[in-house]
């Protein structure tokens, strides 16, 4: 398994924990990043620094055009960066 995947599952794994015992807000916020870490799971790469970077460009990407509150793009990314930095 490559890092790219190692990390992939390491977070996606992570999320759901989260969600399992999540209250509303915190669901959706774990619910909106493992569509976004399926999707980039399913793609080819070898780090998980590359995984990492795009995932990222997949949150700024969505965010440009979902109409999603200033707070809650903050408490994703907030979640994101906690999770990133923490399956390293």
């Amino acid at each position: 398994m490559s890092a790219y995947e190692q990390q992939a599952e390491s977070i996606y794994n992570r999320l759901l924990e989260l969600e399992s015992g999540a209250e509303p807000n915190q669901l959706f916020l774990c619910s909106y990043l493992l569509g976004h870490i399926s999707l980039i799971s399913a793609e080819q790469g070898e780090s998980a620094l590359q995984f990492n970077q795009r995932v990222e460009q997949s949150l700024d990407d969505a965010f440009k055009v979902d109409k999603l509150s200033d707070e809650d793009v903050s408490d994703i990314r907030s979640l994101w960066l906690q999770l990133s930095e923490t399956a390293k």
